[in-house]
């Protein structure tokens, strides 16, 4: 008999190497456990047992190990995958494919790796030959993981990057294609320009909450931001640019065309800074401007239309050739549209790495159609921002507007809804007029600043108040001066400042040198006729953009005036304005200002002399955010904050925007929509029908306020509001935490943020014992938190919170069968199966039945049951002992007619 020592065997080697790979894989040792799985399957030289096998016969144990052979060759390509070989390793899955064409993991490896590789088109051929080829030989169809892969190619999920990682302690956002058993290896860079590649490590405020199967357990502070994070829905507006060059002598070379191409991006970078878009090369000639991405502003559509149409105007303009291809001319057409957007972001850098949606595909239709030079914009666009800037139907072509023959310029008159109502601000008026009487009487300096939410009336009662002055103030009359913040296309940093001085001196903003200089000299020489003119008329032209001659130039970069010079000018010449007539100055939307414009104005009456100037900073409540100490401690300084209007003032207000004289039921609904905010009603008041959808029911304008709230907090805030926003309109700390998976002391640090910001309300007493209770202080703040959350997210997050109302010690079935309904409605959209989770939903409500009647409260016991009948379909075995349960426990109520209350959230 012959014997041979088990390590004589290739095969045991072979199993050694595999057991010590394995155990590399799993520690996330990659380099190792490639070359030890490279190495066992080095000892494999052709079919096992070739030489000694009886010809024709077909050993079960062979079979085994070519099975065994085989999974060891897919955890190698997965060590390799996480080690970035993404291109290497394409001609190898392809030869195992073809010995092993309906091996599923194998077939998910090749078009993840297609995939990363920008060959998505490939992967989804692949997977067509698969399911053809299952189809033919089997007559099934791909499993899950496969079909669900399929799915993330086609929306460019960002979640492909993670497929072939996982959590510790938790599972992938989708199985892996390595297989229920596979080792997760860590983010990794992917080679550009491939599809979308998120894998930069990055702090996470949401501790890997979002991962379907997570165990809830907190991620490292290192750990990777959860998917749902990288990719958002979103308003957004955009302007496409499509360029065609033409030359004298024909056709453009390659590298005149290539240099004309760079020169026409730094352009329209240039051009569309200023409005704050974000410029893409789309593809080819083509070049598309973001707005609103990664950030929302109330007047993105303006923005764009605005960013458009100085495009047009910058290649309209007579410019010098191009070097190197002096006959060039570029020929260009402009589309403007608005709409949702889903974007991805990679943790490398804040700018979107892709813009997707459906406004895009529309706007690079009308693209092909607009005529050379032309500017067309879509209906969306020109009803959210196109007022004032005379823009007129065209001819011929439903829903696109163009700027107006008789207006080159693209302005217009204001197309602004009327005034509404002034209510409920005498108390504030007051409060003005004591604070001018006191500067008037004491001959000093005060500051007034009007703070509050957007929307809310500030600018409205500075009007007033100014209206008031002029009608009403003895002599001397006081000189009234009004300045806004632009929120974008601003001529100098100094703002409002500079406009402070253009409105003193009658000087129209962007006015050349030659009409500033000799305009700011008079001004000058009647204010400070003892002193010299020329260095405070150089600081206020540098104030209002204008360079500093060279001879007065202090800086090294030439020409630029030393801000501490401009500021003291500034200060010198409101003080001699104040001391020739009593002066109010307004600067609005002060918020926006520059940092050191803000300090500047902070401590301008303490700084000034005793003049009559009353000094109005107009601002929204987040300049207390930034600068939580504004006026603290300063003389002559008072706060004042404008208070929402009551509900009978704020129906006033929706009806007079309807034109109606007495108010309809669902003007009490826009009303409380509003909340006691006049921008709000006025837009509520133009909406057709507000019940049948509130989510639909919000105006554009009222969203956009809304979304740029949220873009205001930071990313752990926003988290929180997303978590709250999940849990309904009402909410509680316990269940924010739940839904998230935090700790319930940093989700009311949280709620308290959100509560400052005034997006939140506390509840004085909670509806559920040792809780703390908030209310959304708008319905529109809820809604577009939640339409930022993808749907495969809202499942999970529902479940959660589901999960957390089950355990209530007093059931509340409504609130149990609105977060299981919402998950159900929301995965069965997604083509999951959802018969489980069913299941799941009539269990916990019979169990909170149970609860209650062992409480001794039937009638809540009734409620359960009632939405559990409801959940538990006909052919469920236990539905019979249910109908027979809730029948006993009605009766014990004495009625049979017991009415069931309404699903809500």
């Amino acid at each position: 008999m012959l014997r041979i020592e088990p390590e004589q065997l290739d095969l045991t080697e072979f199993h050694e190497l595999v057991t010590l790979g394995r155990a590399r894989l799993a520690a996330g040792d990659w380099a190792q456990a490639s070359e030890l799985l490279r190495r066992a399957l080095g000892l494999w030289r052709g079919p096992v047992l070739a030489d000694v096998s009886d010809a024709g016969l077909t050993w079960p144990e062979l079979a085994a190990l070519q099975g065994i052979r085989l999974a060891v060759h897919e955890d190698c390509i997965q060590a390799e995958l996480a080690m970035g070989r993404d291109r290497e390793l394409i001609g190898e899955l392809e030869s195992l494919l073809e010995a092993e064409p309906t091996r599923e993991r194998l077939v998910a490896q090749l078009m993840v790796v297609l995939y990363n590789c920008g060959r998505q088109s490939e992967a989804l051929d692949r997977y067509r030959r698969t399911r053809d080829l299952l189809a033919d030989r089997f007559g099934l169809e791909p499993g899950r993981d496969l079909r669900r892969l399929q799915r993330a190619i086609l929306s460019h999920d960002p979640a492909l990057a993670l497929r072939l990682t996982a959590a510790p302690g938790g599972s992938p956002d989708f199985p892996s294609p390595a297989g229920p058993g596979a080792a997760a290896p860590p983010p990794r860079p992917r080679p550009a320009p491939a599809a979308p590649a998120h894998t930069a490590p990055a702090h996470t405020d949401d501790r890997g909450a979002g991962r379907a199967g997570s165990t809830g357990a907190p991620a490292p502070e290192h750990a990777l931001r959860a998917s749902w994070e990288r990719v958002e829905r979103r308003p957004a507006s955009v302007v496409l640019v499509r360029a065609r060059w033409t030359a004298d002598g024909g056709a453009l070379a390659p590298e005149h065309v290539d240099h004309a191409v760079k020169e026409l991006t730094a352009d329209i970078r240039r051009v569309t800074a200023p409005f704050g878009g974000h410029v893409r090369r789309a593809f080819g000639s083509v070049w598309l401007v973001v707005f609103g991405v990664p950030r929302a502003h109330e007047d993105d559509a303006e923005r764009a239309l605005r960013a458009a149409l100085a495009l047009r105007r910058h290649f309209e303009a007579p410019g010098p050739a191009a070097a190197g291809a002096a006959a060039a001319r570029p020929v260009t057409h402009l589309v403007v549209g608005t709409g949702e957007v889903v974007v991805t972001y990679d943790d490398s850098a804040p700018e979107p790495v892709e813009v997707t949606g459906q406004v895009l595909d529309a706007c690079h239709h009308l693209l092909l159609q607009v005529p050379r030079g032309e500017l067309w914009a879509a209906d969306a666009t020109v009803e959210a921002g196109g007022a004032g800037l005379g823009l007129a139907p065209v001819p011929g072509v439903p829903g696109v507007h163009r700027p107006a023959p008789h207006r080159p310029d693209g302005r217009g008159p204001s197309g602004h809804p009327a005034e509404p109502p002034f209510l409920e601000r005498t108390h504030e008026l007051n409060l003005l007029h004591g604070a001018y009487g006191d500067t008037v009487r004491r001959q000093l300096p005060h500051l007034v600043s009007v703070l509050g939410e957007p929307g809310i009336g500030k600018t409205r009662l500075i009007g007033e108040f100014a209206a008031s002055l002029r009608d009403g103030a003895g002599p001397p009359a006081p000189r009234v001066l009004h300045a806004g913040t632009p929120a974008f296309d601003a001529h100098t940093p100094y703002e409002p400042l500079a406009g402070v001085v253009r409105a003193y001196t009658g000087i129209r903003a962007g006015a050349p040198a030659a009409v500033v200089l000799p305009a700011l000299t008079g001004v000058v020489r009647g204010l400070f006729p003892h002193a010299a003119a020329g260095p405070i008329v150089t600081a206020l032209a540098a104030c209002l953009g204008l360079p500093a001659p060279a001879s007065s130039a202090r800086e090294p970069d030439g020409g630029a005036v030393p801000r501490e010079e401009v500021l003291g000018a500034l200060r010198q010449f409101l003080e001699e304005a104040a001391a020739e007539r009593p002066l109010v100055v307004v600067l609005d939307d002060l918020h926006r200002a520059a940092d050191f414009v803000r300090s500047f104005v902070e401590d301008l009456t303490v700084r000034l002399g005793p003049v009559a100037l009353l000094l109005i900073a107009g601002a929204r409540s987040e300049l207390l955010h930034s600068r939580p100490s504004w006026g603290c401690g300063k003389r002559r300084s008072v706060l004042l904050h404008v208070a929402p209007l009551s509900a009978a003032a704020t129906a006033t207000v929706v009806g007079a925007a309807a034109g109606r004289r007495h108010p309809t039921p669902g003007d009490d609904l826009r009303a409380a929509l509003a909340d006691g905010n006049p921008l709000f009603a006025q837009a509520y008041a133009r909406v057709a029908d507000v019940g049948a959808d509130p989510v639909a029911a919000h105006p554009p304008a009222v969203l956009a306020v809304a979304a740029a709230q949220i873009d205001g907090l930071d990313r752990a805030a926003r988290s929180v509001l997303r978590d709250a926003a999940v849990v309904g309109g009402t909410l509680w700390r316990g269940a924010v935490a739940a839904v998230g998976r935090r700790d319930p002391e940093e989700v009311g640090r949280g709620l308290e943020l959100l509560e400052s910001r005034e997006l939140l309300r506390r509840v004085r007493r909670s509806g559920v014992p040792g809780d703390v209770e908030y209310v959304f202080r708008y319905a529109v703040s809820r809604d577009v938190a939640l339409a930022q959350l993808p749907g495969r997210v809202l499942v999970e997050r529902h479940l959660r919170a589901a999960d957390w109302a089950a355990l209530l010690d007093v059931p509340r079935p409504g609130l149990l069968a609105f977060h299981y309904d919402r998950a159900i409605a929301l995965a069965d959209a997604d083509g999951a199966p959802v018969e489980a989770m069913e299941r799941r939903a009539w269990e916990a409500l019979v169990g909170a039945s149970a609860r209650a009647a062992a409480a001794g409260d039937d009638a809540l016991a009734v409620s359960c049951l009632d939405h559990a009948l409801d959940r538990c379909p006909p052919g469920e075995p236990e539905r019979v002992w249910l109908v027979t349960h809730h029948r006993r426990i009605r009766d014990s109520l004495g009625t049979r007619d017991h009415r069931r209350p309404a699903v809500t959230g």
